[in-house]
């Protein structure tokens, strides 16, 4: 597929196995694409539109008319709010995309589909199976994490935390902007002038709704803090040592301030401070009995040496880990002193 150079790659890759395999032909009209399906392979159409950069506005109604497995995947971390008539969502199912349902179905023009939102973290390749004379109708707005920097650049503090958002739970407030934003997205493409700068103002509206309802923000923190200390715990129960608040910050594809924040909120202590007593608990386990040595142990924790791993852990516990071993403190005391990393 050509032509598409002001959509990024990681866009293009999210509707250009779709196009292919259907035998859809894409042709170009001011900002929006449209195409039709008429060959052997299905009937329907697509339309799309990236009225901002790092943001797509993607439609189709599309029906295979043999059965037929449809390979797609994306690139890199998305997020998504769309609309699925009854055989998207089973494609969607059938491909383990985590969409979540936002409740009370549907819009004014299609009152018996899904609303959904989710969040894709990385990479991934996907296969499902279409099923002829069934209907894969969606409209979807798809948005890549510099959308959301750029918001947030702004506007600082508004929107960094959005993108996680769209994986969690919605309010009452934010599930009617969802349905009315997509509602407010033509089954048919806005060829008429202004068509793509109110698809723009769509998006952006719903951005402010979402952001200005605080509900939002702190359903999402709930959401966001138990993600990041799962990969911190396995970060320590992998390599010994838990990523820095940065690359965690990284991984999650929020602001080191977000995290920070949230964590804080919902965990009651600082990113650093939990991944501290994750780090001494398993220092615990593996010192009990005395099976290990004080060196080993420092490996398996990624320490650089032996003293500095008896450093750290007599600073949190009060006692060496020799002396700890001998008094057979089992199992770890939560309540031990934690001082701050």
């Amino acid at each position: 597929m050509t032509g598409m150079g002001d959509i990024p790659r990681e866009l293009v890759a999210l509707f250009e196995p779709q196009v292919e395999q259907l035998g859809v032909r894409l042709e170009r009209r001011g900002a929006i694409w449209v195409g039709e399906a008429r060959g052997s392979v299905a009937t329907g159409s697509m339309w799309l539109c990236a009225p901002v950069p790092h943001c797509l506005v993607l439609c189709h109604d599309v029906t295979p008319l043999e059965d037929m497995p449809l390979f797609e995947g994306s690139l890199g971390p998305y997020a998504c709010v769309c609309t699925m008539g009854e055989d998207a969502v089973a494609c969607s199912r059938d491909c383990g995309l985590p969409i979540r349902f936002v409740g009370n179905k549907g819009d004014a023009h299609r009152p018996n589909d899904e609303v959904a939102t989710f969040v894709e973290r990385g990479p991934r390749a996907l296969s499902s199976c279409l099923l002829a004379g069934h209907v894969y109708r969606s409209r979807s707005v798809i948005m890549l994490p510099d959308f959301f920097d750029e918001l947030d650049r702004s506007y600082p503090g508004e929107f960094g935390w959005l993108f996680s958002a769209f994986d969690g739970a919605w309010g009452l407030e934010a599930r009617g902007a969802i349905r009315h934003a997509l509602g407010n997205i033509p089954a048919r493409p806005p060829l008429g002038p202004g068509g793509s700068l109110g698809l723009l103002s769509t998006v952006t509206s719903l951005m402010a709704s979402l952001a200005a309802d605080g509900r939002g923000a702190d359903q999402d923190g709930g959401a966001l803090v138990s993600h990041a200390k799962r990969l911190l715990s396995a970060a320590v129960e992998e390599c010994g040592a838990p990523p820095s608040v940065d690359d965690l910050a990284h991984r999650l594809y929020v602001s080191r301030s977000r995290l920070c924040d949230a964590f804080r909120r919902e965990a009651g202590q600082s990113v650093g401070a939990y991944a501290r007593q994750l780090r001494m608990e398993r220092a615990c386990r593996l010192l009990e009995g005395g099976a290990r040595s004080v060196s080993e142990v420092a490996v398996l924790l990624g320490y650089p040496s032996p003293s500095a791993f008896c450093h750290a852990f007599s600073d949190f516990t009060g006692l060496s880990p020799r002396a700890w071993v001998k008094r057979g403190q089992t199992p770890f005391d939560p309540l031990a002193r934690t001082a701050s990393p």
